[in-house]
């Protein structure tokens, strides 16, 4: 029998495995809309992990950032990153090596018109600005390894929420040449 409703379990702060594997998993909007209430949530965010624990080959997730959340910039080394908005806007920002922007995509959900997926073949720096409350799925190479994603150390780190303030009102406002 195919199971349509989810128990979930959470391995640590805003972070979602489901309790039973299934054969088969559906997910609609009900399943996932605990992931918006602030108390399943870490610096605004939090996520729905799809494949079973974090030594896999092939992370999926279904992600939730609150309007205004910091991704602080980074790449994944030796890792593809594919991202596709179910719901909520952002500015996929990519950068060069020493932190200067040098692509700014708008991206929304398939029915905004804008780009609403990409996929990320090679290692760059790159953070997404959240315009709205975002919901998108996010998939990417296993295992996963802490030390396989750099921070960008010319990003402010999440905790200087007033450099971070800063940051984002500079980047938002950035313009390409």
């Amino acid at each position: 029998m195919i199971k349509k409703t989810f128990k979930w379990k959470e391995s640590k702060k805003s972070v979602f495995f489901e309790k039973k594997k299934e054969v088969i998993t559906l997910l609609n909007k009900k399943n996932l809309e605990f992931l918006k209430k602030t108390k399943n949530q870490k610096n605004n965010k939090s996520r729905v992990c799809l494949h079973k624990s974090d030594r896999e080959n092939i992370h999926e997730m279904i992600v939730f950032h609150k309007k205004g959340s910091y991704v602080r910039p980074h790449k994944h080394l030796n890792k593809l990153e594919s991202f596709f908005i179910i719901s909520g806007e952002v500015i996929l920002v990519i950068f060069n090596k020493n932190g200067k922007p040098v692509q700014k995509i708008e991206m929304g959900d398939y029915h905004s018109g804008k780009t609403f997926f990409y996929k990320m073949k090679k290692n760059y720096f790159h953070t997404q600005i959240i315009k709205k409350d975002t919901m998108f799925k996010e998939v990417t190479n296993g295992p996963f390894k802490k030390n396989k994603t750099l921070n960008a150390k010319w990003s402010p780190e999440d905790q200087k929420k007033s450099k971070v303030k800063k940051y984002l009102l500079n980047l938002k406002n950035y313009k390409i040449k």
